[in-house]
């Protein structure tokens, strides 16, 4: 065994010294690639490599920033893109990010102000206007986050975040047709997603329209079935169906592909159980 430590390090020191010869604008070009591949780990490599030479590299920052905020890591999220915002202070889309950041940790005032920086420096940035909506929906004010939503839309109709987010919207007050129309726009620009029919299928199950839920989430299956999301939510479906059997196999493929969702969901999984027996 004690062989093989120096052997490791050896690689390691020899993928660290190719890393370190490479143009930086090659580095952050692959690590944008892994980024939006969803391979956060490997966008950090590339990121943290091209920070150790340059550190105020406020294009890096904020894009290592995103990473940590993909994750789920806000704390690191709004580290890296207040360095960003430290050496440029002009930088909307870091403003934008940020504020992402802080609605996540609700801390709402932060938010708001980032936000509304973002849309000073940038009328037209368009996370900034999606998050105000997200902001002013935590906040129940319906009206103020449909207008952003809206803005959003007549800058650019083909903005597919828009249409999530403000169907989600009208999902959480129970306007189901809202909330179809929207979903049906993204799954319009993007019919290749899962997360469109999974998303729909779910809106179909709250209209108690069980075929058609069912069939949105089959597709999302078959297009992602690694997505431990559908199963889960068809799991549910199957519970209201009183398929208990079916609803437990789902939800527990569900939780292995995608264990966080076990907190969210779990009052379901054991109602299926308890009526499985």
């Amino acid at each position: 065994m004690k062989k093989i430590y120096p052997l490791l390090l050896i690689i390691i020191a020899c993928q660290l010294s190719s890393l370190n010869a490479q143009p930086l604008d090659t580095l952050y070009k692959k690590g944008s690639d892994a980024l939006n591949s969803n391979d956060f780990k490997t966008a950090l490599s590339y990121f943290n490599v091209i920070l150790k030479k340059n550190p105020s590299d406020t294009k890096t920052l904020n894009s290592t920033g995103v990473a940590y905020l993909l994750q789920g890591d806000y704390e690191n999220a709004v580290k890296y893109l207040s360095d960003a915002i430290k050496y440029d202070s002009v930088y909307a889309k870091a403003y934008s990010n940020r504020g992402a950041a802080y609605i996540f940790m609700k801390e709402f005032e932060k938010a708001f102000s980032d936000l509304q920086k973002a849309i000073s420096l940038d009328p037209k940035e368009l996370l900034a206007y999606n998050s105000l909506g997200s902001l002013y929906g935590y906040l129940n004010k319906l009206p103020e986050a449909l207008e952003a939503y809206k803005k959003a839309e007549d800058i650019d109709p083909t903005y597919i975040e828009t249409y999530w987010n403000r169907g989600a919207l009208y999902l959480n007050i129970d306007n189901y047709d809202k909330a179809l129309e929207d979903v049906n726009k993204a799954i319009e620009l993007n019919p290749k997603s899962a997360k469109g029919y999974f998303f729909r299928g779910t809106i179909y199950k709250y209209k108690k329209d069980y075929v058609n839920s069912m069939k949105d989430y089959m597709t999302a299956i078959e297009i992602d079935p690694l997505e431990g999301e559908s199963y889960v939510r068809r799991g549910i479906l199957y519970l209201e169906m009183e398929n208990y059997k079916q609803a437990v196999e789902d939800m527990e493929y569900g939780y292995k592909l995608k264990p966080e969702l076990k907190q969210q969901t779990e009052k379901f999984y054991k109602e299926a159980k308890e009526k499985n027996k």
